[in-house]
C-alpha cells in the first residue's frame, strides 16, 4: 500500500505507479499523485487508482519484451560485460517462456522453465542465479506487484587451486622475457585480476612513492569488443603498495604499457599453454590471486586490509580461500597421522607374527 506524506500546506499526498514510458531512450516509471486533507483519504485514493489501473500497461508486452526493456534501461549504467551477459542470457535461455505475455507469467511457469533449462543444458548454480536475477528485475520493472519466488540450486563450492612456490617459480622461469610473465608477476605480487592487469598504464605507477593506482579494467562490451572501463564496484578502485623487487622487475620492461595490447582472453590462453609446456596441473590464471590472498592470511593480515588490497567489498571470497587453505592443511595432517597409524599397525602385526612362530 502506498504511504502518504504530509505536505507543507498541511495536505497529504500519496503516489501510485501508473505506467512505464521511454524517456530519452530509457525506461522510466510514471507515478500518479493523489492529495487529500487526511493521510487515510490520500492513501485510499492511491490504492483505488492502483486497483483500477492494475496492469493495463502490460497487456500486450511479453516476458522477452520486458527483458529487452530492462537491459536497454540499464545500458550505460551497468558494466559492458554485465549488459553483454544479460543479452547472452536472453538469446540462450527460457526461449519458450519469453513468448508468454507478461500478465500471464507466474512463479510456477518460471520455476518449470528454469528447471527444464537447468537439466537439459546442465547449467551451473551460478548461471541459474544470473538468469533468475535478470528475470526478477525485468518483471518487476513493469509489474511492481509481482512477488518473485523461485527455488534455485544450492551454490557449488569452487575447489580453488593454490599454486605452490615451486609451480610459480617454474612458470616465471619459462615465461622469461614475455608479457605473460609480467601478468603473472602482477597477479602474484598485487593480487590483480586479468582485466585490471591488461588496463594498466605506466602512468598508474609511482616508483618514488612505491604505489600503483588500480582504477580501471579491460572488459568486453555487448558486441565482443575490448574496452577500458571503471571497475564494477567502488571497492575495485584502490591504491596498492609496490615492493622494491616488483619495481625492479617492471623497470626491465621496454614497452608502451605493461601489457602492451594483451587482452584478458589472450592472457588465459597463453597461461594455459605455459602450464602445459611445464607439465603443471591445469588451473586458472585467476587462481594466482588466491595465492596472493593465502599469503596475506598466512601472515595474519587482518581481513579488512586483505579485502581492500584484493578489491573485494566483502570477506566472502577471502573466507572461501581461507577454508580451502585449511582443508589443504587438514589433508596434509591426515596424511601424516594415517602414516603413523599404518606404521604402528604394521609393526604390531610383525611382532604378533613373530611371537606365534617362536612360542
Amino acid at each position: 500500500m502506498a504511504k502518504a506524506t504530509k505536505l507543507a500546506s498541511g495536505q497529504w499526498r500519496a503516489q501510485a505507479y501508473s505506467h512505464t514510458e521511454i524517456v530519452d531512450g530509457k525506461q522510466k516509471k510514471i507515478r500518479e499523485s493523489f492529495t487529500a486533507p487526511t493521510k487515510k483519504e490520500a492513501e485510499y485514493l492511491a490504492a483505488k487508482f492502483k486497483m483500477q489501473n492494475k496492469r493495463t500497461e502490460i497487456v500486450n508486452i511479453s516476458l522477452g519484451d520486458a527483458m529487452e526493456g530492462y537491459i536497454d534501461s540499464k545500458d550505460g549504467i551497468l558494466s559492458p560485460s554485465t549488459v553483454r551477459q544479460y543479452r547472452q542470457i536472453k538469446r540462450t535461455y527460457l526461449l519458450d517462456l519469453q513468448s508468454v505475455p507478461l500478465k500471464a507469467i507466474t512463479n510456477l511457469k518460471i520455476q518449470i522453465a528454469l528447471n527444464q533449462d537447468y537439466k537439459e543444458k546442465e547449467l551451473s548454480p551460478k548461471t541459474m542465479r544470473n538468469i533468475s536475477s535478470l528475470l526478477s528485475s525485468s518483471i518487476q520493472l513493469y509489474n511492481d506487484d509481482f512477488r518473485y519466488r523461485v527455488t534455485l540450486p544450492e551454490k557449488e563450492r569452487y575447489q580453488y587451486h593454490l599454486p605452490t612456490q615451486s609451480e610459480l617459480s617454474s612458470l616465471l622461469r619459462s615465461t622469461e622475457g614475455t608479457k605473460l610473465r609480467t601478468a603473472i608477476l602482477l597477479a602474484i605480487c598485487l593480487g590483480l585480476r586479468r582485466g585490471e592487469i591488461c588496463a594498466l598504464q605506466w602512468s598508474d605507477f609511482d616508483y618514488e612513492q612505491k604505489l600503483v593506482q588500480i582504477n580501471k579494467a579491460m572488459v568486453l562490451d555487448e558486441k565482443g569488443r575490448w574496452q577500458i572501463k571503471k571497475p564494477k564496484s567502488y571497492a575495485g578502485i584502490r591504491t596498492l603498495s609496490v615492493s622494491d623487487g616488483l619495481i625492479a622487475e617492471l623497470k626491465k620492461i621496454d614497452a608502451a604499457s605493461p601489457m602492451d595490447g594483451l587482452s584478458p582472453t589472450r592472457v588465459s590462453q597463453q597461461f594455459a599453454r605455459a602450464l602445459k609446456k611445464e607439465g603443471l596441473k591445469k588451473f586458472r590464471f585467476h587462481d594466482l590471486r588466491h595465492f596472493n590472498a593465502s599469503t596475506m592470511m598466512a601472515e595474519g593480515i587482518p581481513d579488512k586490509y586483505a579485502i581492500e588490497r584484493m578489491g573485494h567489498s566483502t570477506t566472502a571470497i577471502l573466507k572461501s580461500v581461507y577454508q580451502h587453505t585449511e582443508d589443504a592443511k587438514r589433508a596434509e595432517t591426515d596424511k601424516v597421522i594415517n602414516h603413523c597409524i599404518d606404521t604402528f599397525l604394521e609393526n604390531s602385526s610383525h611382532e604378533s607374527s613373530h611371537k606365534i612362530k617362536n612360542p
